[in-house]
């Protein structure tokens, strides 16, 4: 397989869910929309991970997707991982817009409304 300069190497689904508190404060989790998309997987850098210690966020790696498909999801949902990610910030890189993620301990199965 040849692979090409800024070409999609990893399919993704954007996630946009909505968090609501029952009468008791119990948490749950409603799947509002979602999106497949193409984007470059790639590990961070160095000193982004040294800035992600000193934050105390965690950040497992970056995301690159186009940015006319990027619609201000929070979370991303990998397939082929199985494993559903934070968005913990984003970055804009020319006609590419950086997610940097997270990974959460959020199963499907607790997401209402799942039909991926």
């Amino acid at each position: 397989m040849i692979a090409y300069p800024n070409s999609g190497n990893n399919s993704l689904f954007l996630l946009r869910v909505k968090t609501a508190a029952d009468a008791l404060g119990n948490q749950s989790m409603r799947l509002v929309g979602s999106k497949e998309v193409v984007g470059m997987t790639s590990s961070i850098t160095s000193k982004e991970f040294y800035n992600s210690k000193q934050t105390q966020i965690k950040l497992d790696f970056k995301v690159s997707i186009q940015c006319f498909l990027y619609d201000k999801s929070k979370y991303i949902y990998i397939p082929n991982e199985d494993t559903i990610y934070k968005v913990e910030r984003t970055y804009q890189n020319g006609m590419w817009m950086e997610l940097y993620c997270s990974e959460t301990d959020i199963s499907k199965e607790e997401i209402e409304g799942w039909n991926l």
